[in-house]
């Protein structure tokens, strides 16, 4: 059986500056961008994380975090208007901040 190792069989071949500029693209395309959120989507992940609190629901956020999507479960504890911020609870105890307009979706 042959394994094909892709374009690495062919990385000895390449000038440094190639390989360099390949890697930069490479990791560049792994970024994402963080979302465009609207006053309508702000007004329901507001309301989502409103209700969460008041019954100390657990809700799940997918949130732009570091040039990616990441995803935290937990309680939401508090609230910074000042910051447009939420700061959410895991069953950890790991307590994390996100800002209102990195958040990408919410779920009860």
């Amino acid at each position: 059986m042959h394994h094909d190792r892709g374009s690495i069989k062919w990385a000895s071949l390449m000038l440094p500056e190639h390989v360099e500029a390949l890697q930069q693209i490479w990791q560049e395309s792994e970024h994402e961008q963080p979302p465009i959120i609207d006053e309508q989507q702000l007004e329901e992940h507001l309301f989502y994380l409103s209700q969460a609190y008041e019954e100390q629901l657990e809700v799940r956020v997918i949130y732009f975090k570091h040039s990616r999507y990441d995803e935290i479960i937990g309680r939401v504890m508090d609230w910074s208007r000042e910051q447009q911020a939420v700061r959410l609870q895991t069953k950890h105890d790991k307590r994390d901040w996100i800002k209102l307009k990195h958040i990408k979706q919410v779920t009860l």
